[in-house]
């Protein structure tokens, strides 16, 4: 295989060695500078033969997954704080055809895929050192080219074992952040009122939820949804008289307490902000925030600080640390070198999350860590054991398609849905059909209970029960997705001898191995199909729970009555 590179950098020299062959090729490229330098873009080029490839696969990718041409290619960009260094190949089938990714998850990377027009084969390209980079001599990388012709979604886990075995380990996991979550962001914003939190943390533990999440507003009376007010994270006694009492009271309930801290941005409205002028990354004019520089030493020490001396103080369960991935170099950063103490912001961040992190389990092992796509790859997850659905409001689309694709690159960490919310007035099956669009991450829901109705009520309860009496082979069975290029129209999970499986649109399902198995409609249409190796029984249950009918299916295909958002359990 030849490799071509591009680069404007003063290279000393430059060589790839082949250190795995076979249908996982492994290359480690090695780049000696002539001097220590700022690298500038080092590019790394080579062809794979297009044939029987349709798809373009990322852990972004929410509804495009057509391969372009090479003028315009698919890419994906990553470094500590954002995604992960991973693209995908695969066909109709779902098989792989051709799997890249780079051991360094750390420092800014872009890799791209597109189709040469001329010769029909695909231009694969690399791009290190993509972003803004601290100066250095030296650089390795390892590229990892994964040929074998095996579900995409097993080359893709196979990858992140991969990526353990460098060292990029996973965070220790508290059961109670694979417990549903009730989250007041949608359900109250910037309005956070004790009483009224508290209400709704009675009804969400009668329907599941162990956890709160009190998001942006318990440390400002402003309300315009701005981060001009952050930085000083003292909790706002005009909103919240008494912190520990709301989260002692919370505690009382059978429930846990998590709080939002926006970790980058000091605004212009706090008192902090004249303190860190010159520590600053960037500066946004329009929301009036800057972005702290992780590389100094005192603003490292004055977020873990705030984090370790808050919990201690009030006794939260755990932090949603949310925008980390807003930690980026640029122009405008800071070049006082001689008082930071690492010039690598991807490093400052990593500092920043080990100090912290490590002084927060010492007070609480089991304390809980809330990361938000897109800062999910491998460098950082040795420090969050929760990753999110980035935001996406009444959209089960796409809290379908990231809950899923984060599943395939998380390992054992805790993969959340973005919260759940809804009219007031929406279907029964609309309703139901956001909750089956996460059922395989953990559900995390922020809705005013007083303001939907009955329905949705024993809709949400009947659904979390069933969440939780399946939660092990939901979240940590064997997970089966298909169709990815259609944004998956079946998904499966598979524990001893137990599947759960949603169908997102019509196509059969072959039941085979299993003792019994729960589908749900998830079609928007009634009726579905079932290709079974054995002759069985079946239940249908209604939207609430509610066993309605019962009958046989004969080994081969069978049609089963299932209504719309309703639920088949066939015994084998």
């Amino acid at each position: 295989m030849h490799f071509t590179t591009k680069t404007e950098n003063l290279v000393k020299k430059q060589e790839f060695v082949k250190i795995k062959d076979g249908d996982i090729c492994e290359y480690l490229l090695k780049i000696e500078f002539e001097g220590k330098q700022t690298p500038k873009r080092f590019s790394i080029l080579w062809e794979e033969e297009q044939i029987d490839i349709s798809s373009f696969w990322s852990s972004r990718e929410s509804e495009k997954h057509f391969v372009s041409p090479d003028w315009s290619p698919r890419q994906v960009e990553s470094r500590t704080a954002s995604e992960l260094p991973l693209i995908c190949l695969h066909n109709k089938a779902d098989v792989n055809r051709v799997t890249v990714a780079l051991s360094d998850t750390e420092n800014p990377a872009t890799l791209s895929a597109g189709t040469v027009e001329e010769n029909g084969k695909i231009i694969m390209r690399v791009d290190l050192f993509s972003q803004l980079c601290p100066a250095t001599e030296s650089y390795e990388v390892i590229i990892r080219i994964d040929r074998r012709a095996i579900k995409f979604y097993d080359c893709i886990r196979d990858t992140r074992k991969w990526w353990s075995e460098l060292g990029y380990k996973c965070a220790t996991v508290p059961d109670s952040a694979r417990l549903p979550m009730y989250s007041s962001w949608y359900s109250f914003h910037q309005n956070t009122i004790p009483e009224e939190l508290l209400y709704e943390c009675k009804l969400a533990k009668e329907y599941g939820m162990d956890t709160i999440i009190v998001d942006d507003g318990w440390q400002t009376d402003d309300n315009s949804r701005g981060y001009a007010f952050c930085g000083d994270w003292q909790v706002c006694e005009r909103k919240i008289p008494d912190m520990k009492k709301l989260v002692d009271d919370v505690h009382n309930l059978g429930m846990k307490f998590m709080i939002w801290f926006s970790v980058p941005f000091v605004g212009t409205e706090s008192k902090n902000y004249e303190r860190f002028k010159g520590k600053y990354l960037r500066f946004k004019q329009r929301t009036g925030e800057a972005v702290l520089d992780p590389r100094f030493k005192e603003v490292r020490d004055f977020l873990t600080d705030i984090y370790v001396s808050s919990v201690k103080k009030y006794g939260w369960d755990g932090l949603k640390l949310d925008f980390i991935d807003s930690f980026t170099l640029t122009e405008d950063s800071s070049t006082d070198y001689e008082s930071m103490d690492t010039v690598s912001v991807e490093q400052g961040v990593q500092l920043l999350l080990e100090e912290a992190t490590g002084k927060l389990k010492e007070i609480n092992p089991d304390i809980m860590i809330e990361f938000r796509q897109s800062y999910v790859g491998p460098a950082i997850s040795k420090y969050g054991n929760m990753f999110r659905v980035m935001d996406c409001p009444n959209d089960p689309i796409r809290n379908k398609i990231y809950s899923l694709n984060l599943r395939l690159t998380s390992d054992t960490i805790a993969v959340h849905s973005d919260m759940l919310m809804w009219n007031k007035n929406e279907t029964n099956e609309a309703v139901l059909y956001q909750l089956l669009a996460i059922m395989f991450a953990v559900p995390q829901i922020s809705i005013r209970f007083d303001s939907i109705t009955a329905d949705h009520k024993r809709i949400l309860k009947n659904y979390l029960s069933f969440w939780r009496k399946h939660r092990d082979t939901l979240l940590s069975g064997e997970l089966e997705l298909f169709d990815a290029e259609a944004n998956y129209t079946l998904a499966q999970s598979k524990r001893d001898g137990e599947c759960v499986a949603v169908l997102y649109h019509n196509v059969v399902k072959r039941i085979e191995g299993t003792n019994c198995e729960y589908i749900f409609n998830a079609t928007g249409k009634d009726g579905i199909y079932v290709d079974s190796d054995y002759p069985a029984c079946y239940e249908l249950y209604d939207m609430f729970g509610e066993k309605y009918e019962c009958g046989a299916i004969q080994k081969g295909l069978n049609k089963l009555p299932l209504k719309n958002c309703q639920m088949v359990k066939i015994i084998r």
